[in-house]
């Protein structure tokens, strides 16, 4: 009868578990044929997808050094590495958990013994004992999957955290591969401004030469020096600009701001493997890790579902020891085996009345997966649009750099025209310095343009995830 009792007691002896509400839903991303059509523009399809170390088909050796040493250096990248040390140790101790434990447990005491109380022969005796238990045995006994749901929600922040290592990784070599060709940009444009500035001073002494001899009015001199102090002006800026961006490239590679003056700047080509895609899909988005690690955080906050719900459950531990046991310490050891005491049962827990504490817990983590959920979904939206949109400006700067280019071909041969006429006495050589100056203006828009062009591809293969490959996927699927 008690037995029958017991078993009763122990399979009713849970708290109420309410229904279940309707969650959040993974959204499920479709073909973007009209936004991401190839049409018959379309240079390439993709054949291979970005490669991990995705910057070296830059074939920039400077690049390289600032990627690698970043990666190595960046204080920001070795606290995100930090925090995945922090995730994997969680895992490995949520791991530990689901295993007995063995330990030891000592104990030496000196009591007195209320005289007014119940202690038998001992009552009004102040004694010095000792429990000694060698062997102290403990194990959670698993029946509703708790500590398993503990342990896969702990390996989903871990794979979470390692995709937001690669988030930071990513984020960092665009940062710097964009400084960088900022910087190569701007040095050149520094070059062609030094030029266009020796010309206009040509330009500005034939005027006034002319002016001097009564051959002209004071108009164009005027106007000259206005267009000599402008090119000064935008000269002064490029070099600041240049400037700040070492500084930059220095503090993403870790390094003081000095070490930023000994990059070197060297002439950067896009890549040629990049052409948009055909179209977007679920499995083209896999290759970001930001998605990923939404993914994998869906994934643990469904496990802590499960574990809120366990609560609701009787909780069984299976504890046990064997040892000495004396209130006299000198009865401990010579009592011929009087004093060896063992012991080993379950201790199980009812939550019988929690005042509403279960509940809120539950849903806690409900709330918290469907934040996760909304997120992913979220994260997801936003990678679509950033392909949809970097796709569309990768086409743009193709076409603006080859429509440079037939403009740079257009001044060049107005150039040698130009010293041509000057050369037959045809024109003043101020029609050869106006070609010339054409020309440098000409080069000034391209090295604009072409490192907006390599700009574009580094923000495409940003959005495209950098080369980031995800071997293991979560269980949840959207």
């Amino acid at each position: 009868m008690k037995i029958a009792l017991c078993i009763f007691l122990f399979l009713n002896g849970c708290a109420w578990l309410p229904e279940d509400s309707k969650r959040a839903e993974l959204l499920e991303l479709t073909l973007q044929t009209q936004t991401l059509s190839a049409g018959s523009h379309t240079e390439k399809i993709i054949r291979s997808w970005v490669k991990p170390q995705w910057w070296r088909d830059f074939h920039n050796s400077e690049l390289n050094r600032l990627i690698e040493t970043a990666l190595k250096d960046n204080p920001s990248l070795h606290a995100a590495t930090a925090r995945l040390t922090q995730s994997e140790a969680v895992a490995d101790f949520q791991e530990a958990e689901m295993l007995p434990s063995i330990s030891s447990n000592i104990e030496f005491h000196h009591r007195r013994f209320s005289e007014k109380d119940f202690y038998g022969p001992t009552g009004g005796q102040t004694l010095t004992g000792a429990y000694i238990d060698p062997v102290v045995f403990r194990y959670h006994l698993d029946l509703w999957g708790k500590d398993k749901a503990k342990l896969e929600a702990a390996i989903g922040k871990e794979q979470a955290q390692a995709s937001e290592l690669a988030v930071s990784q990513l984020l960092l070599s665009t940062a710097i591969t964009r400084s960088y060709i900022e910087l190569c940009a701007v040095e050149e444009d520094v070059e062609l401004l030094e030029k266009l500035t020796e010309k206009a001073h040509e330009k500005l002494q034939l005027v006034t030469l002319r002016w001097k001899q009564g051959l002209s009015s004071q108009d164009p001199v005027h106007e000259n020096e206005q267009k000599l102090e402008t090119l000064n002006q935008q000269k002064t800026s490029v070099q600041t600009q240049a400037q700040l961006l070492r500084n930059r490239l220095a503090t993403l590679a870790g390094k003081q701001t000095d070490w930023g003056k000994t990059i070197h700047t060297t002439e950067t080509n896009a890549t040629t493997y990049l052409p948009p895609p055909e179209s977007l899909s679920i499995g083209l988005l896999a290759h970001r890790p930001d998605v990923v690690a939404a993914l994998w955080r869906v994934e643990s906050a469904a496990k802590l579902i499960h574990v809120a719900k366990t609560a609701f459950y009787p909780d069984v531990n299976l504890v046990g020891f064997a040892g000495l046991r004396s209130l006299n310490l000198k009865d401990l050891f010579l009592s011929n085996g009087a004093s060896v005491a063992y012991g080993i049962g379950p201790t199980i827990t009812l939550p019988l009345f929690e005042g509403g504490r279960l509940d809120a817990e539950l849903k806690n983590q409900q709330a918290a997966y469907d934040v996760a959920v909304e997120t992913y979904n979220h994260t997801l939206l936003t990678a679509a649009q950033q392909v949809a949109d970097n796709v569309a400006q990768w086409r743009q700067t193709v076409e603006h750099d080859a429509a440079q280019e037939r403009a740079i071909e257009a001044a060049k041969a107005e150039l040698e025209l130009a010293q041509k006429r000057y050369q037959a006495g045809l024109s003043t050589r101020d029609g050869f310095i106006d070609s010339e100056l054409n020309l440098l203006q000409q080069q000034l828009t391209d090295s604009k343009l072409h490192a907006a062009h390599l700009l574009a591809a580094v923000s495409l293969i940003e959005t495209l995830g950098g080369g980031y490959e995800n071997h293991t996927l979560p269980s949840t699927k959207p």
